[in-house]
């Protein structure tokens, strides 16, 4: 499992580095650049509530699998494309593959471990993105550089498809098979009841899970712009090689490494199993980090703070789900967990075409920063409005 959602990203980040030799050879601005990237997340954000859905009703095994091969075969014609109607074509049909990764993938480690573990497995799972985004960033840089931008999504595919063949083969929808329907539980296992739209309507009409879903649109802006376009950033404002600038733009996620199983484990043991204040402490500093950041000329301080940013990010950003899932009924777990991405990646989007937008307009990466900070603080009062409490008697029926 955390080896095909780690290749996912194989498939998802390898644009990033090669920005600036997109930008160089087709001639095209940052907003066009940041116009193929919103499409992605549009198309990945519309995904999410239907494959949830699906994974809730079919396995998530099903869903996982058809998603990765989709963002594969996507990959291939992007590497053969010019035009910027053909680029956004095939990055919209990308981001509905891989729409079938994230929120299927919580419904099927929320299949296979109890809930009192739920903060720990989920920061654990999530370190394949921390790995894999640098491994992303170091393999498209180097790719880029030697033989063209193009060769980076003919390879990244190639990693993919493998590995989800070894999944299809080996990994179960829940412990001991591949039927759906079932749960992890210590006792015997027993049928989930059916999901219906009386249970749907409950998660969109409730306060705390819209609150959780905006909170997380914002921290989400944060992150993609970052993932997206740090290696740019550095490229552009530091004078950097494309492959030492993402390089250097790796140490975003790979913080995660570390802060994505502590954040996990500070909610579920030193909290108690509340994600609220956490969530608070780590958008608060990340406020503080990209305020600075706005203001930074010198590359080792740009750096410690582009680190204190992906640190206080990835320790919190598994939370977000961690708590949707103590908000909604298990047995809708693959639902819930695709309406919270789906808002999230609404902020993705959003970052997506505003970051580019704002550097064609002002000719430095010093907005962007400066509404990332607005994106903290409009967080913060988000989480500040949810109450922490569970559905239990929703979840009994």
């Amino acid at each position: 499992m955390w080896l095909v959602y780690g290749c996912f990203y194989l498939n998802r980040l390898n644009i990033a580095p090669v920005i600036p030799l997109i930008i160089e050879d087709l001639k095209i601005s940052h907003a066009k650049v940041g116009i193929i990237s919103a499409f992605f997340f549009a198309f990945y954000a519309a995904t999410q509530i239907p494959a949830g859905y699906l994974s809730d009703l079919l396995g998530p095994r099903k869903i996982i699998t058809l998603g990765g091969v989709t963002s594969a075969l996507a990959n291939f014609f992007f590497g053969a494309g010019s035009s910027l109607f053909y680029l956004t074509g095939v990055q919209s049909i990308n981001g509905l593959g891989q729409g079938g990764g994230w929120g299927p993938s919580v419904k099927l480690l929320n299949n296979w471990f109890p809930e009192a573990e739920r903060g720990r497995v989920l920061g654990a799972y999530a370190t394949c993105v921390s790995i894999f985004t640098p491994l992303t960033y170091a393999l498209a840089g180097y790719l880029g550089k030697a033989f063209g931008w193009r060769v980076v999504f003919w390879i990244s595919p190639l990693i993919l498809l493998p590995v989800l063949l070894v999944y299809w083969m080996v990994v179960g929808d829940y412990p001991g098979g591949n039927s759906r329907g079932f749960r992890y539980s210590p006792g015997p296992l027993a049928e989930k009841p059916p999901v219906d739209r009386k249970r749907l309507s409950v998660i969109f009409s409730n306060k705390d899970v819209r609150m959780t879903c905006l909170g997380f649109f914002c921290l989400n802006y944060i992150t993609y712009c970052n993932l997206v376009w740090l290696p740019a950033y550095l490229y552009e404002s530091y004078g950097l090689t494309v492959a030492k600038a993402g390089f250097l733009a790796g140490a975003y996620p790979l913080v995660g490494l570390a802060a994505r199983p502590f954040g996990g484990y500070l909610s579920d043991v030193t909290f108690d199993g509340r994600r609220k204040p956490l969530l608070l402490i780590g958008l608060s500093f990340i406020l503080l980090s990209t305020i600075f950041l706005a203001v930074s000329n010198d590359l080792r301080w740009a750096i410690v703070l582009i680190v204190s940013v992906g640190f206080f990010d990835q320790l919190i950003s598994s939370l977000f789900f961690a708590l949707q899932l103590d908000l909604i009924p298990a047995e809708l777990a693959g639902s819930g967990t695709g309406l919270l991405d789906a808002g999230g990646h609404l902020g993705s989007m959003s970052a997506m075409f505003f970051s580019g937008l704002l550097v064609d307009m002002f000719g430095s990466y010093k907005p962007v920063f400066l509404v990332l900070s607005v994106l903290a603080a409009t967080g913060i009062g988000a989480v500040l409005f949810i109450r922490e409490s569970k559905y239990d008697h929703l979840s009994r029926g």
